[in-house]
């Protein structure tokens, strides 16, 4: 009760400023008069006792200002500060709107790369524990990173102690046929457990059953959470029809999480279960995952499944001769080239941060030279030193406060911009970055940085003014003549600057001298005027060979006959897109002595069709003139 009444008192006084201020005036002249007439009594004469009554109460002025800080707790004085700071900003129009630009600048450059990687890589990704999650891959002569083979994927779930469980996905897409057409659409196969050791469960339906993936089992699908909104309206009743993907029927078995995303397959509407994996051994079109057991270190699973491969490599000489295994954590394998990337983008914005708060610091010293006279008058009225602070703490929350939240504005438009700069199929495979924007982290970190720039605002002039002479600026005309230790300080922070801008300058000048011998590369191929088109064939329609080259055929002739079109020519393999298809060859005419001769290739068309040649999964490849 106690504490709600002297509540209810202090509203009262905030409410009846100057009534309290006047009682308060009262109550002070009472005590003085009271002490003036104690003087008197005591045979001093009026005069006398008046002055001498003065002189023990002190500066009236400053005894007022705190008895009210006292009984107000300072939030009357807060508000005297604010509007005080903002008629000074207002005062100094130039300096306010360079010193917030510039603030926002730094602020803003920062926050917008941060949010790129708070969302590559400080968000976790949506799977249980996934710094137990890895990737797996077979290394051969051409790289470390190539696809498994469906029975060396069987051996090594066998054969492995250190996973609790392996799986393999193979990102791949399908055409979809409706009633009305027929529609090609992203996709992916994955092995009956692969869910389960991403440690994901549909929000709606149910998982993949254990043995769904073998040919006999019924075919079946999970839906993504995009798939379900987009084409079935979010519909509960999806469970259970049936959809017809690459001539196939398959029954609708749940939902996947909205949050749940898998880059390395992306952008993939539907999951169905390996029904067709090719039992060939030197067949390769699979990528693993897999979780290690509770105890065993990554490095445990390297030397093992290492040992694994060599084993199938001793065991199966004509197909995995100098098939080696490569272990990756599948963060790794999810964010692959960004990391250093974003790092870097967020090095360099430091720096730029750290120049624009240089520039704003030796601003306000500036500022701060030249309101010496200003500061010393309010010493002299009875300005303590503490109150001086606390006006300059206020001063540089306003600018933070103001910088901060253009920054802020500023950050949202380069989010937006960056993303855009990004192609579209590029983006489509970093689905991590389809939720980026101002969220909480990102919030809490232009938080931080504002706050850290009011302290630096607010130190500034406060550590000038504890090692300066309040009272120096009244007898110096009001010249603004910076001091010996300040003027070091000033060209020290000179210099800070200059290094930083040297160091921004010459990144800058690397990356652009990286990027123009990139676009200068000789690709082997003129770009100009070229232009590309997927084709997929339905695998029922087209599984012979004389079916397929007929639809070659049928393709080059209706692009050919466009007007404008110059040349078509047919590849399963874009000259710059993936080119991880490989294949074995051996040298008519030489002897063989086991040699496992594994090359990169890519299938074309040649000006009459060959007879070998498929179409299916083909991608058309045609330029035209202008």
């Amino acid at each position: 009760m106690n504490y709600v009444a002297r509540l209810f008192r202090k509203m009262r006084i905030l409410i009846r400023r100057e009534k309290f201020r006047g009682e308060l005036a009262e109550e002070m002249a009472f005590h003085r008069e009271h002490a003036e007439q104690e003087f008197q009594t005591d045979g001093m004469p009026s005069e006398a006792a008046r002055y001498a009554a003065r002189r023990q109460f002190g500066n009236a002025t400053q005894t007022l200002e705190q008895s009210h800080d006292v009984v107000a707790f300072g939030f009357e004085t807060a508000l005297q500060d604010f509007r005080f700071a903002i008629r000074q900003l207002r005062k100094n129009p130039g300096f306010t709107a360079t010193a917030i630009l510039v603030l926002a600048l730094g602020i803003g450059a920062s926050v917008a790369i941060f949010g790129f990687v708070d969302a590559a890589l400080l968000k976790p990704l949506p799977y249980q524990n996934p710094s137990r999650l890895v990737g797996l891959f077979e290394s051969i002569s051409l790289g470390p990173r190539f696809h498994l083979s469906y029975p060396d994927y069987l051996d090594w779930k066998r054969l492995n102690t250190v996973f609790s469980s392996l799986d393999v996905y193979e990102n791949d897409g399908f055409i979809m046929r409706t009633a009305a057409s027929a529609e090609q659409v992203g996709g992916a196969r994955v092995s009956d457990g692969f869910f389960r050791t991403l440690g994901v469960h549909p929000v709606l339906g149910r998982d993949f059953r254990t043995g769904e993936d073998l040919p006999a089992a019924p075919r079946t699908v999970l839906l993504s959470y995009a798939a379900w909104q987009k084409r079935f309206g979010g519909r509960q009743d999806v469970l259970g029809q049936t959809m017809t993907l690459d001539g196939n029927p398959n029954v609708i078995i749940g939902v996947l999480p909205r949050d749940f995303h898998f880059a390395p397959a992306e952008p993939a509407e539907f999951w169905t279960t390996l029904h067709d994996a090719n039992d060939c051994r030197g067949c390769h079109a699979l990528y693993g995952i897999a979780r290690l057991k509770a105890g065993v270190f990554f490095s445990a699973a390297v030397t093992e499944i290492t040992q694994i491969a060599k084993q199938l490599e001793n065991q199966y000489p004509d197909s995995n001769r100098g098939n080696g295994a490569t272990v990756v954590l599948l963060p790794n394998v999810i964010i692959g080239d960004v990391r250093p990337i974003l790092l870097l983008l967020l090095s360099g914005a430091a720096l730029l941060l750290l120049i624009a708060g240089v520039n704003v610091t030796s601003l306000l010293l500036v500022r701060s030279e030249g309101r010496k006279r200003e500061i010393s008058v309010r010493c002299a009225v009875g300005a303590s030193r503490a109150r001086l602070f606390r006006q300059f703490v206020t001063e540089g929350l306003v600018l933070a406060v103001a910088g901060g939240w253009l920054g802020l504005l500023f950050a949202s438009w380069a989010t937006q911009l960056c993303l855009k700069l990004i192609p579209a199929d590029m983006l489509a495979g970093m689905p991590y970055l389809n939720e980026i924007g101002l969220n909480s982290r990102v919030l809490a970190f232009a938080g931080a940085i504002s706050l850290l720039a009011c302290v630096l605002f607010s130190l500034t002039p406060v550590l000038q003014l504890s090692f300066s002479d309040l009272h120096a600026g009244r007898t110096d005309g009001g010249r603004s003549v910076a001091g010996t230790t300040w003027r070091r300080f000033g060209a020290r922070l000179v210099a800070v600057e200059l290094a930083t801008a040297v160091v921004l300058l010459a990144g800058a000048g690397l990356l652009g001298k990286s990027f123009y011998r990139l676009l200068h590369v000789d690709a082997g191929l003129n770009p100009e005027r070229l232009a590309t088109l997927r084709v997929e064939g339905q695998r029922e329609s087209y599984s012979k060979d004389e079916q397929a080259i007929a639809l070659e055929r049928s393709v080059i002739d209706r692009i050919a006959g466009l007007p404008g079109i110059k040349s078509v020519g047919l590849t399963d393999k874009l000259p710059l897109g993936d080119g991880d298809g490989t294949t074995q060859f051996r040298v008519v005419g030489k002897p063989f002595h086991g040699e496992h001769n594994e090359v990169s290739h890519r299938r074309v068309s040649s000006r009459v069709l060959c007879d070998s040649e498929r179409a299916i999964a083909a991608r058309t490849i045609f330029c035209g003139k202008r």
